[in-house]
């Protein structure tokens, strides 16, 4: 099963723009987390970070799960709205942001980043 949340969760980084587990539930069966909330064995592998909402141009979004690093870098908007964020997986993150960019908050599985108009960003999660 590890293998095929792997070959899964790759494809869909590849071929779709987004998605979402159907089972998200606790307990047993193809419930994603045990009855007290902790991941089920190797449904971790369907838990990765994301950008809920770009301020700008995405120019690359990836996660690499050797490392569980996601990057994210775009051009942020020259107007309205330049706050991105990004929905994080259970635990601790480390999140960086270059090209005039800062990291305003951070919550659990939460963070957010403002930029300076029509900058290129460049934002990294890892674990940590």
């Amino acid at each position: 099963m590890k293998q095929f949340y792997r070959d899964a969760m790759s494809s869909l980084g590849r071929y779709s723009s987004g998605w979402a587990g159907y089972v998200w539930c606790y307990g047993g069966g193809y419930c994603t987390v045990d009855d007290s909330g902790a991941f089920r064995t190797n449904k971790e592998l369907t838990a990765e970070p994301y950008a809920e909402s770009v301020a700008g141009t995405i120019r690359s979004a990836s996660y690499h799960p050797a490392d569980a690093e996601y990057r994210l870098t775009y051009r942020a908007a020259r107007h309205g709205q330049r706050l991105t964020e990004l929905s994080l997986p259970t635990g601790s993150w480390r999140i960086t942001a270059d090209g005039n960019a800062v990291i305003l908050h951070r919550a659990a599985g939460k963070a957010w980043v403002r930029a300076a108009p029509g900058s290129d960003v460049a934002i990294t999660a890892k674990p940590g």
